[in-house]
């Protein structure tokens, strides 16, 4: 007899590849490390959802997935979400599913900002002597997250947060002055995400001039990218199932 059921809800992809390697592999961990518990995923992008349905592969949105799990008996359910903040698409798909049956778990980079996710985070990816670090959220166009300035404020004067969302703070401009005053030369940009996929590939190093990588390679950087999201790195996919662990077993 199962304990209970564990959906562990992201965003989504459409890319094969990205989905193998970032959420399908935290999937078959928890699937190892929590054995009692059912598994499932769900993705709350509709677009996401449509497009891979049109290849026959089906993902259920968290409240499909749970009506199934009901139905199914489950007594117990638990959202995972990979979104890294509670921004909009949290607030909107995930948090509104809570209920006497369903618990979720905070994303992880929830208020109070913990010091070991900073830390997990800065260890994935590895600069250079030489290099300043850019790491570039997604940010909100209808509300400002304070997670990304506190993020900030920990990680020390070589790290530069920025987000996507040009209507949100820390912004290009943003980051632009704080280079300034590092009097910076050679740039490491990577994604403060968890999936990547298209925001690395268009936003943040894409061809066009409007990408990241190309407006700062036009102000004279030495731009180096890392193009996987942090859903890519073990250290970082442990830190779910030390929250998973966690919520499990308050006092572990």
């Amino acid at each position: 007899m199962l304990d209970g059921a564990i959906i562990l809800v992201s965003f989504g992809s459409a890319d094969d590849t990205i989905r193998a390697k970032t959420c399908d592999m935290l999937a078959a961990e928890i699937k190892k490390n929590f054995p009692a518990f059912e598994l499932r995923q769900a993705f709350t992008s509709n677009f996401m959802i449509r497009k891979l349905a049109r290849r026959k592969i089906f993902i259920a949105t968290p409240a499909e997935e749970i009506a199934r799990l009901r139905d199914e008996g489950f007594k117990k359910i638990i959202l995972l979400p990979t979104h890294l903040t509670t921004g909009e698409e949290f607030d909107n798909k995930i948090k509104i599913c809570a209920d006497t049956d369903v618990e979720i778990i905070p994303p992880l980079m929830s208020e109070p900002l913990e010091k070991k996710i900073l830390v997990t985070v800065l260890d994935c990816f590895k600069l250079a002597d030489d290099e300043d670090l850019i790491l570039i959220g997604h940010g909100s166009p209808h509300r400002h997250n304070p997670v990304y300035e506190n993020f900030q404020r920990l990680a020390g004067e070589r790290i530069h947060v920025g987000v996507i969302e040009e209507t949100d703070t820390p912004n290009f401009s943003d980051v632009v002055d704080r280079l300034k005053v590092r009097r910076a030369e050679k740039i490491l940009l990577a994604p403060l995400l968890f999936n990547g996929g298209v925001h690395v590939a268009e936003d943040i190093a894409g061809d066009d001039d409007g990408s990241w990588l190309s407006r700062l390679t036009a102000l004279g950087y030495d731009v180096r990218v890392v193009r996987d999201g942090l859903g890519s790195f073990e250290n970082f996919r442990a830190l779910y199932l030390d929250k998973l662990n966690q919520f499990l077993i308050p006092n572990s």
